[in-house]
């Protein structure tokens, strides 16, 4: 049974569950090695991180620097994942798009997976301080720069997405709304819509 998923209309191929490290932080490398084997064993090659996962306690950015360490442990396991993470929560702004803030996030995302370059790199939170011209402005510099293959959103409405894509010339191909049995809203408030008219694939998450 074919059950392989394509990121948006590019030949980027990844399993039907994703496996996220929300709550991966706070163990040892070896625990952490073989949460990430087991989940590429199952087919769960899409590694999706944030480099606000772990805070408060252990603190911000351990989920990535414990996926570096499994890395550097097992370097052969980079070649068998879609490595994707995000950026843009500042903890006590709360959120910043800024192009500035955007290149030290992503920066410092890259070295702590210790990865030259991020499959997909999603902007966590929209930034309603931040222009959509000058965040589209922000990811392109980011590819440019080849930190970044391609980039996402994430819990953006259908209207802040529409506003991004009217500024951006590279393809967005991710968005992770909040989407589960108890959170259904992206059915009916044009999220999916616009992945499914913009030819973006949706990632769902939930808190659970």
């Amino acid at each position: 049974m074919h059950t392989s998923r394509t990121l948006g209309s590019l030949d980027l191929t990844v399993g039907p569950i994703s496996y996220g490290c929300w709550r991966f932080a706070g163990t040892s490398v070896a625990d952490g090695r073989a949460k990430i084997e087991s989940a590429l064993d199952h087919g769960m090659n899409l590694i999706d991180t944030a480099d606000i996962y772990g805070y408060p306690d252990p603190g911000f950015g351990a989920a990535e620097a414990l996926l570096g360490e499994v890395l550097r442990d097992a370097p052969a396991l980079r070649d068998r994942m879609v490595l994707a993470t995000k950026g843009g929560i500042d903890p006590g702004v709360p959120y910043d798009s800024s192009a500035e803030y955007l290149r030290r996030a992503c920066d410092a995302s890259r070295r702590r997976l210790g990865v030259d370059v991020i499959d997909v790199y999603q902007l966590h939170r929209p930034d309603l301080l931040a222009h959509p011209r000058d965040v589209a402005a922000a990811l392109r510099d980011l590819v440019a720069r080849g930190w970044v293959r391609h980039v996402g959103v994430s819990n953006y409405t259908a209207g802040q997405l529409d506003a991004l894509l009217a500024h951006i010339e590279i393809p967005v191909i991710t968005s992770q709304p909040e989407l589960s049995a108890w959170h259904l809203d992206p059915i009916d408030d044009g999220v999916l819509d616009g992945c499914m008219r913009h030819d973006i694939t949706p990632l769902a998450w939930s808190p659970l």
